[in-house]
């Protein structure tokens, strides 16, 4: 096994040791987004956690970000477990995305938001390209400290949000989009949906 997919395994049995299952935390963010077998947008990929719990699932997906070390691991673990033909991963900037409007039914992104730059403009770019549904998923507090915790073991500090998830609800909800919010143990779900009624 990969060295760089080895440290990632070791790290996720770290979080769940210190109360964040990370792979059961991207199965409810499945559960409750309710996806059907279309097209799928990830942004920001990271190591690739919440690709492989949909390709898990047979879902087929594209996943973007700019972390080219991150994506390798992504890359290694698909591999691995024989699921890197159901990902497409492509090194793209959030701020920018490369797609047509409208180009995909459902735009999802886990724990990006607060490593974003600019989160309202990748907000802005989210909502454009995704023709049914946006998942936004962040960690809450809690999360927030398992975090800080477990990159500090190794010397590492953790990006702080600069846009609490309420603000994304918010910038949701004016977008008009339909805006539902669940909260987990360590995360919270947000799912908006065009031309919904509340």
């Amino acid at each position: 096994m990969d060295n760089l997919v080895k440290q990632d395994q070791d790290k996720l049995k770290l979080f769940k040791k210190y109360g964040y299952d990370i792979p059961k935390a991207r199965n409810l963010i499945i559960t409750k987004a309710k996806f059907s077998k279309a097209k799928i947008l990830e942004v920001g990929t990271g190591k690739g956690h919440m690709a492989i719990a949909l390709a898990r699932k047979g879902f087929k997906l594209t996943s973007v970000d700019l972390d080219r070390k991150a994506q390798y691991v992504a890359k290694a673990s698909l591999k691995a477990l024989k699921l890197d033909k159901l990902v497409t991963l492509k090194i793209m900037n959030a701020e920018r995305l490369q797609y047509k409007d409208d180009s995909f039914d459902y735009v999802i992104s886990v724990n990006f938001i607060h490593h974003a730059k600019n989160p309202v403009r990748c907000l802005k770019e989210m909502i454009r390209l995704a023709k049914d549904k946006l998942v936004i998923v962040d960690i809450n507090k809690r999360g927030e400290r398992i975090m800080q915790k477990v990159h500090g073991m190794d010397g590492h500090s953790h990006a702080a949000s600069k846009m609490s998830l309420q603000s994304v609800k918010t910038f949701l909800d004016k977008a008009g989009l339909s805006v539902k919010v669940y909260r987990d143990v360590c995360q919270t779900i947000i799912i908006a949906k065009r031309g919904a009624v509340k």
